[in-house]
């Protein structure tokens, strides 16, 4: 019996040395961010996705260490300072002050950054075909040439497009650069009508009626604090607002068309898969999601487009996944 005894105590050893062994050979993915939105959180749900399509899944082949910073910069610093400390085989950090965060803390963990609109400006890198160093990932800028392309066939024959925004803003300039570069070979003039403060939103939009034939709302947030002042001008002078981000059609704004970001998070998983496969994080190319994710959301508001003096295309209305009554 003790013979018996023995041997069941010796074999749940073994066991627990082999569970113990294979623990330590488990990879260990670390991802972070500032704050919980619906759009972040579906990027880190397509990333955990895409890691367990290509093997890595969660508590099996990979451990998993997810840290939201409740929009608490301090907090993000120390999650960096912990993530660095675990030394995990990758970090993916979610937006850019978590993404900088993590550039920070470490220049030797791989870092595969999520949702950052322009990682170029943000000094996370400086270059996207092999970037070098210990990060690359994948750029949330929105798809401009797409949601000019929307906005033509709901305004037909339009030529200038009005852009208000905050000239202090880095992302607001990035974003005048690109509409700029998408309108110019469609034959679009951008007219710029600058607002430094929220206070001077409306007077620019005021600027701008009788001079072109939409305004864009680009992600600015001194712009679209004052959203809805510019939907009421908007409505009371037949001019159609368009925003740069989704979430501004279900506050007023006409339409917009905007990333999926569960597909951009599945890019992001992708990347972070690779490096777990053994590939240096400097010679994989980051990439601006738009360019290789081909579902967009398209968000109509009806009850604006109808204030707004527009009648949006049956087939644009076919093609939303999301209209607003």
């Amino acid at each position: 019996m003790h013979a018996i005894l023995k041997l069941a105590a010796a074999g749940a050893l073994a066991g627990l040395a082999l569970a113990s062994a294979q623990a330590a050979e488990m990879k260990k993915v670390a991802i972070s961010t500032i704050v919980e939105v619906p759009a972040l959180v579906d990027t880190k749900n397509g990333i955990v996705e895409a890691l367990a399509a290509r093997g890595y899944i969660d508590g099996k082949t990979i451990t998993i260490d997810y840290q939201n910073a409740n929009g608490n910069m301090p907090t993000q610093q120390q999650i960096a300072k912990k993530f660095v400390g675990s030394n995990p085989d990758v970090i993916v950090p979610i937006t850019t002050p978590t993404s900088q965060a993590m550039v920070s803390a470490t220049k030797t963990i791989p870092i595969v950054f999520a949702t950052v609109t322009d990682p170029i400006k943000a000094k996370l890198i400086s270059r996207y075909e092999k970037p070098g160093g210990n990060i690359s990932g994948v750029s949330d800028a929105a798809p401009i040439g797409a949601q000019l392309d929307l906005f033509a066939r709901i305004v037909p024959g339009m030529k200038k497009i009005g852009f208000i925004y905050n000239p202090g803003l880095d992302n607001a300039l990035a974003t005048l650069s690109r509409i700029k570069q998408e309108g110019a070979p469609r034959g679009y003039e951008i007219v710029e009508s600058p607002a430094p403060t929220t206070n001077e939103v409306i007077l620019a939009a005021k600027k701008l009626i009788g001079k072109v034939d939409l305004i864009y709302i680009p992600n600015d947030t001194t712009v679209v604090a004052a959203l809805e002042a510019i939907v009421k001008i908007g409505w009371d002078t037949d001019m159609p607002v368009f925003t740069g981000e989704t979430s501004g059609v279900e506050r007023g704004a006409l339409a917009s068309v905007g990333l999926n970001y569960y597909a951009v998070g599945r890019v992001v998983g992708d990347m972070a898969a690779d490096v777990l496969d053994g590939k240096k994080i400097g010679d994989i190319d980051a990439v601006m999601a738009y360019k290789v994710v081909d579902k967009f959301k398209i968000v109509i508001n009806q009850a604006s487009a109808k204030k707004m003096g527009v009648t949006v295309p049956a087939d644009v209305l076919a093609e939303a996944t999301q209209i607003i009554e």
